[in-house]
């Protein structure tokens, strides 16, 4: 077996997609009327766009390299949208007769339809995350699409200049980059939590100020694979990167790290208060790398967990089920069904989400895009 073979197989990580599902939980669970979750969901949003940036870092250093001029690069932005799109087009339509639009186009005339119309152009053409007001219009969750579409129309020049940076694969070079980083990222919160603007839009909704995550592990990702990738070159092709990754120094305490750091993530989350402007982004870029590396780089007891097969087999849907989840939570609600004891309530969280996996599978299987090659990079 040749090396590039072996190395294409290494972007293959199902603890990845298990990661996926515990994610989305936090953004479902949150967006059924538990405000009591928004932490969990502001770090799931941050990992979802970090885990997009560590698997593209992985996808170049397995041999794929995209063109950085601007047509090739919104070919790349097609191709990385495309199996989402035509979801996120159903799910856009499905949520107006609940979403109390109707209503107000009614009471408000032909100026509202013109409202609502140029909200509406705004969600088709994925652009709803660069205007600071009603990025939340229709399908609220789908400006995550929109902020991704900016990202990946970006991605390429982005793979290049990283790649220029690690040329010599030092790793000083790669922290000094993430450290640099870290601080534009934390100086960008921190003026931004400083000032009277909206600190959800600018920091949270607001494609750019994403980068620092999505760079980030970016160039965690390229840099473990280049070492992988020598590592299986020089020992064995047949080598998954978690084997290779084990026989060097750092290998043997990522699975360590990872279990560390997923504390520190559950801590921050469950047991600590987190100013708005560090809770949206800055706060878990740190935590957040160390988490991916140690799933790519070790074989233990939390890699072994989260690849684990329904978590595998849920996290293969989460992508749709993120388009899916708020619709159909929309329709309980217009109907009065979402409960009002507690057991009602957790009853009709479980049955929701039950019914948003159903209908991401069916989607999934209808349009026939099964597919474990995940550096493609869905949200």
């Amino acid at each position: 077996m040749g090396k590039e073979t072996a190395v294409s197989s290494n972007t293959k990580i199902e603890a990845f997609q298990g990661l996926r599902t515990i994610a989305l939980a936090g953004i479902i669970f949150y967006h059924y009327n538990n405000p009591g979750l928004s932490t969990y969901a502001a770090w799931s949003v941050s990992m979802f766009f970090m885990l997009s940036g560590y698997l593209n870092g992985i996808s170049w250093s397995n041999g794929k390299h995209p063109p950085k001029d601007l047509k090739s690069s919104i070919f790349y932005m097609l191709r990385h949208l495309k199996k989402l799109y035509l979801l996120h087009i159903i799910m856009t339509l499905l949520c107006i007769p609940v979403s109390g639009i109707p209503e107000q186009i009614r009471q408000s005339g032909l100026s509202g339809l013109l409202f609502w119309g140029l909200v509406f152009l705004m969600s088709v053409t994925l652009t709803k995350s660069l205007y600071p007001k009603y990025y939340w219009g229709f399908n609220g969750v789908s400006w995550f699409l929109s902020a991704y579409a900016v990202i990946s129309l970006l991605t390429p020049v982005l793979l290049h200049k990283t790649a220029h940076m690690l040329e010599n694969k030092k790793f000083k070079t790669a922290l000094k980059a993430i450290f640099a980083i870290w601080i534009l990222q934390f100086s960008y919160c921190f003026l931004i939590g400083r000032t009277d603007w909206n600190v959800e839009y600018w920091i949270y909704i607001f494609p750019l100020s994403r980068l620092g995550e999505y760079m980030t592990a970016m160039i965690v990702g390229m840099f473990t694979q280049r070492v992988f990738c020598d590592a299986c070159s020089c020992k064995d092709d047949r080598l998954s990167s978690a084997e290779a990754g084990l026989s060097l120094p750092f290998g043997k305490i990522s699975g360590i790290s990872g279990i560390i750091f997923g504390i520190v993530i559950a801590m921050l989350i469950f047991f600590v208060s987190i100013p708005e402007w560090l809770v949206r982004s800055v706060v878990w870029i740190i935590p957040n790398t160390v988490l991916l590396w140690s799933l790519h780089s070790s074989k233990g007891i939390l890699t072994r967990s989260l690849s684990l097969r329904p978590l595998v087999i849920l996290g293969n849907d989460s992508a749709y089920m993120f388009l899916i989840h708020p619709v159909i939570y929309g329709y309980f609600a217009y109907f009065g069904l979402t409960g009002s004891s507690t057991a009602s309530r957790i009853f009709v969280m479980v049955l929701n989400y039950f019914i948003t996996f159903a209908l991401a599978e069916a989607f999934r299987r209808l349009t026939g895009r099964w597919s474990y090659n995940i550096p493609k990079g869905t949200p």
